[in-house]
């Protein structure tokens, strides 16, 4: 049985230390006008005592394209209405998804565990320059938090698993927490 909070999926996305380190650098070379800190994130924080609550079931794998975003993934439906996306919730965390409902709007906070942690200047694909990495939603970053708001198409508490209609990461992607996306809280107020 696997380990509470324990990353699944891909073995070399679940890499720590310096065999992480190296793997991280050598599969996600710097381009062009990037700039990496001088040291590891990875390497020198403190512990922050996280936690993985699950995990998520996607078809990308780090052999086949993952979408940037979930637009992108939602695009990617249109051609291939087959593909299917959950989150897996370990058993301790269940009791938390009892007012969990289909239709409902959540967003997924997930540990990008395969990406680099030293890049703070990237040469993203979209941008004509580069850009500092807090204004982009790159999973490259000192912690790397992945973030997608998603619409919850069904749930089965007891077993835990919520079937979403689009994520934007690898098979097996560690999960660390939901949250509701609230209209009278998430949108501001000068939008429509």
């Amino acid at each position: 049985m696997q380990r509470l909070g324990a990353p699944r999926g891909n073995p070399a996305l679940d890499r720590k230390g310096e065999a992480g380190l190296t793997w991280r650098m050598e599969n996600n070379p710097i381009r062009a006008g990037e700039v990496a800190l001088p040291f590891d994130p990875a390497e020198t924080a403190d512990d922050a005592r996280l936690i993985y609550i699950g995990h998520a079931e996607t078809p990308w794998r780090p052999e086949r394209d993952c979408p940037r975003n979930t637009r992108q993934v939602r695009e990617r439906l249109a051609e291939e209405p087959e593909l299917s996306f959950r989150v897996h919730i370990d058993l301790p965390f269940r009791p938390g998804l009892k007012d969990v409902k289909a239709g409902d709007k959540v967003m997924v906070l997930m540990w990008m565990n395969g990406s680099r942690r030293d890049l703070i200047i990237q040469n993203s694909r979209h941008r004509a320059e580069p850009a500092g990495l807090f204004s982009l939603r790159s999973p490259v970053r000192p912690n790397p938090i992945g973030l997608s708001l998603v619409r919850v198409k069904g749930i089965d508490r007891e077993a835990g698993e919520i079937t979403v209609d689009a994520l934007d990461c690898f098979d097996g992607t560690p999960i660390l927490d939901l949250k509701p996306w609230i209209e009278t809280i998430d949108r501001l107020a000068d939008e429509p």
